[in-house]
């Protein structure tokens, strides 16, 4: 049911992005009245039968005509623009001291490497953790803020929804939805990939009150993967009212909640425009990458004694799924720049009920091939996985392109490994315990809001 639940959650997302593309895009359109100009010139001898040359000058029997035409048509042009400086799926930040002792949420390096065995909705925190807390947010868009005679790199922006978390004591944490941001960008390097420094004016209303004043060095985009390192301070209010009040145990009062900060952060499926690119048209826009997706799904068959996707029927032809969710292929600069490196936010590879692995920015090494241009391509691939378990998959994925945000193809591989650092029954209650696993594998994938570039596409190939 979880899968199923995701699955839809991530069809969901992608149709509220492909309109977003829509939205987050400026036409221009150029009318023009194409006029073609003609002139048809004749000539005509009209010679009477019997006529003779008699030595005596006669009027000559030639004729001359002369013909102008005018063709017109009408020629419309359409030339799209993207129409804004940023805009994200998913930023995470992993915070640094912001919790004490006690209370340290142990979100892990970017905040995306939590304690899996202690990943519960009734947690309140732990000792010696360095990471303590976190910044999530949803849906980032920025665009150009015209002030101060319009100068270069300011921005106005929001996200969909925005969590400040210092700790594991609820009631300190600051939230809010579409929260005003305010950004001046000071740029290093305006070459892709662009480095900045970044002060940042941030106020969220509801359901917490705050102010966030942070800076931050920003590295990238590649592949929509960005790297940050931020520096801050938040200061805000929960009302008892407020969700994250009510889910605490001091839910009789108003809480407020300081605190500096430092963090490391990462976000997936975030793209970055410097200015000169708002001018450029989409299709001469550089990329960097083969592959860029939101989800890709699979359905496999491995063999598995019990089958996690048919646990209660006879046929059991599927027995697991490998699911990806924000998933980037960044071509390098070499071999003829057909070699990349990949990685995922999240990657699931089921094998059967209790044969599975979960990992947390996996590393991936692969090679694109295209087979058929604008349609077929392969990509073979090694991944290691190891975190929060640790396995080692191989395989190759077969894409049919089918527009672009929808792909389709075959999958084979091997994975073997263990799922043995330690993971929380809200987990295995759903899959069974982890045991040790080794098998190949064969399916179907289906890849939604998941671009596939192919090689004239490529910014090193231009």
């Amino acid at each position: 049911m979880r899968t199923k639940i995701i699955l839809i959650a991530g069809i969901i997302l992608s149709t509220v992005l492909s309109s977003c593309v829509s939205i987050m895009t400026r036409t221009e359109t150029d009318i023009h009245t194409i006029s073609e100009r003609d002139t048809v010139f004749s000539y005509e001898q009209k010679n009477a039968p019997g006529n003779q040359d008699m030595g005596v000058v006669y009027p000559s029997s030639r004729t001359f005509k002369s013909e102008r035409r005018l063709y017109q048509r009408d020629s419309i042009v359409e030339r799209k623009y993207p129409d804004f400086i940023r805009l994200g799926v998913f930023e995470s930040v992993g915070l640094i001291g912001t919790g004490s002792g006690e209370s340290s949420y142990g979100t892990g390096m970017f905040g995306i490497f939590p304690d899996f065995v202690n990943l519960r909705s009734d947690y309140r925190g732990d000792t010696g953790k360095l990471f303590s807390g976190g910044i999530y947010r949803i849906g980032v868009g920025e665009w150009r803020l015209r002030w101060f005679k319009d100068a270069a790199n300011w921005t106005i922006g929001t996200s969909m929804i925005e969590f400040l978390i210092p700790s594991a004591k609820k009631q300190n944490t600051l939230s809010s939805i579409f929260p005003l941001y305010l950004r001046k960008r000071y740029y290093l390097r305006e070459e892709i990939p662009y480095i900045a420094l970044v002060p940042t004016l941030g106020i969220g209303w509801y359901p917490s009150q705050y102010v966030n004043l942070s800076g931050s060095i920003d590295i990238g985009s590649l592949g929509g993967l960005n790297l940050r390192a931020y520096a801050g301070l938040a200061a805000g209010v929960n009302s008892k009212e407020a969700y994250q009040v009510r889910m605490s145990n001091e839910s009789d009062k108003s809480h407020t909640s300081v605190f500096p900060y430092f963090g490391l952060g990462i976000s997936f499926l975030d793209f970055v425009n410097i200015v000169p690119e708002t001018y450029r048209e989409w299709k001469d826009h550089e990329h960097s990458s083969w592959n860029i997706g939101l989800v890709q799904a699979s359905l496999i068959a491995a063999g598995a004694d019990s089958s996690a996707v048919a646990q209660n029927s006879e046929t059991k032809i599927f027995t697991g799924f490998i699911f990806k969710i924000a998933n980037a292929s960044v071509a390098l600069p070499i071999l003829n720049n057909q070699l990349y490196l990949g990685t995922s936010l999240a990657n699931f590879v089921v094998l059967g009920f209790n044969e599975w692995g979960i990992g947390i920015l996996p590393f991936r090494l692969g090679y694109w091939q295209t087979i058929i241009a604008d349609e077929l391509s392969t990509e073979p691939f090694i991944e290691y996985n190891y975190y929060p378990s640790n396995f080692l998959h191989i395989g190759n994925r077969v894409n049919l392109r089918i527009s672009d945000f929808l792909n389709i193809g075959l999958v084979m591989g091997f994975a073997s490994g263990e799922t043995s650092m330690g993971i929380g029954s809200d987990i295995t209650s759903q899959y069974g315990p982890p045991i040790s696993f080794s098998r190949a594998y064969f399916g179907v994938s289906v890849g939604i809001s998941d671009r596939i570039f192919f090689p004239e596409e490529l910014r090193y190939n231009r």
